[in-house]
């Protein structure tokens, strides 16, 4: 997940109105995130097996918050439902959110990772 940091451009819309867009001004890579602590590769000996290669990370709040095992519980509960339930799903509808120790967690997929998250930290 890239963390960006990004300007809103408010731009008049044909017909009336006005819509926002987001302009990224820089980009906070994976690697750097992970150098910087904030991340934490998750899993690591079975990203082949597991994603076809790509990085599995948790934030470093998340990590530190639960055991190992939670994040496993997690990451099955995922992978159960990219499976049988987002495909089913409307596009707009795919967002994966589950509950460990009463706080919610999401788990996003971009094009750089996926990535094990607390809503607030995002």
């Amino acid at each position: 997940m890239g963390y960006e940091f990004s300007a809103v451009e408010i731009m008049p819309q044909r017909g009336g109105g006005y819509v926002e867009e987001a302009i990224v001004i820089h980009e906070y890579s994976l690697e750097q995130a992970i150098e910087d602590g904030e991340l934490v590769e998750v899993f690591k000996n079975r990203w082949q097996q597991l994603t076809g290669g790509k990085p599995i990370v948790a934030t470093a709040h998340l990590f530190n918050e639960v055991s190992l095992a939670a994040l496993r519980e997690i990451w099955n509960e995922f992978a159960e439902w990219q499976k049988n339930i987002m495909p089913t799903l409307p596009e707009e509808d795919q967002m994966f959110v589950t509950t460990m120790n009463s706080e919610k967690v999401w788990l996003i997929e971009d094009g750089q990772a996926f990535t094990m998250i607390y809503p607030e930290d995002y």
